[in-house]
């Protein structure tokens, strides 16, 4: 019975990876042949989706690829919501931290605190993923949703709330006229300052500044000069970055090539896809923080 569950799970796991293999390989064909709109269909996907892996987002938007907005089963239950009888899960993979125990090694029996230390000195601690299963809003009745605070798509808004982001995170923003030594450019990231130029209007202002963050996030290490040589790259990152956080908040960004982003190794493309949702969702969460704290003054 035991041994029946474990091979359902791995078998689920397996399937699991062999699809998102599948899908990465594909998108990296497609964007060898000089195709990008699939790409651009995940970092519109990822700006709904943020929070999860871009693995995970993948997962989701093959599975479901009308998906808007999904939970667990208890997440749902608690927003006054409920799935609807015979609905369809999607199945996505969670990290969850396990230790090893080592084969040579017989673990103590006692519980004291000396053979703790023990134990934990023949134990590694490994990341094992499991599946589990969300839904999308459409397979759930019950209570209405709160309004997204972020639905407004209102640059002059959303601005202001970057702004205080990129202050809050030890960043200097700098309003200038022009940018030395490229008076062209609407922004450029100095490695712990950020310069944009105050002509701009709210919706370019919005874009420009969160390529700008990327960059301060992707590409500036703390030995003051950037971590990745290839500027075409950092250019192109950052840009896909600034995408997804436009996406997300609702505000005008036409969509670059992205073409620029590949690699002919997946393993690779899926590395770099991810680090732009990573820094593409943090930029997201220090904005909503900065727009909710933001609504609690007004309401005073």
């Amino acid at each position: 019975m035991t041994t029946a569950t474990h091979s359902t799970r791995a078998d689920k796991i397996q399937e699991a990876k062999t699809t998102l293999d599948a899908h990465i390989e594909l998108l990296a064909q497609q964007m060898s042949q000089g195709k990008s709109e699939q790409l651009v269909r995940y970092l519109e996907f990822t700006a709904q989706f943020h929070s999860y892996s871009f693995g995970n987002i993948m997962l989701i938007l093959c599975q479901c690829p009308n998906a808007t907005r999904v939970a667990g089963l208890r997440q749902w239950n608690r927003l006054g919501r409920h799935v609807r009888a015979g609905s369809k899960g999607i199945m996505i993979l969670a990290p969850m931290a396990v230790w090893k125990k080592s084969d040579a090694v017989t673990e103590p029996a006692s519980d004291d605190e000396t053979c703790e230390s023990e134990r934990n000195e023949t134990r590694e601690k490994i990341t094992i993923f499991k599946p589990v299963y969300v839904f999308d809003v459409s397979a759930t009745e019950g209570e209405p949703l709160p309004t997204m605070i972020h639905s407004t798509g209102d640059a002059s808004i959303c601005y202001p709330a970057l702004e205080k982001a990129v202050r809050a995170a030890g960043i200097t923003l700098e309003l200038v006229e022009y940018i030395p030594g490229a008076p062209t450019a609407a922004g450029v990231s100095r490695g712990g300052t950020i310069q944009i130029r105050s002509d701009l209007d709210p919706p370019e202002a919005f874009r420009t500044l969160a390529h700008e963050l990327a960059h301060e996030q992707l590409h500036w290490p703390k030995n003051g000069s950037p971590e990745e040589p290839n500027r075409t790259i950092r250019e192109t990152e950052a840009d896909a970055a600034a995408f997804v956080v436009c996406r997300h908040f609702g505000i005008a960004c036409d969509s670059a090539d992205y073409l620029l982003l590949y690699d002919s190794n997946p393993k690779l493309l899926l590395e770099r896809m991810e680090s732009i949702r990573q820094t593409a969702d943090s930029i997201i969460e220090s904005i909503n923080g900065a727009l909710a704290l933001q609504e609690r003054w007004n309401l005073k």
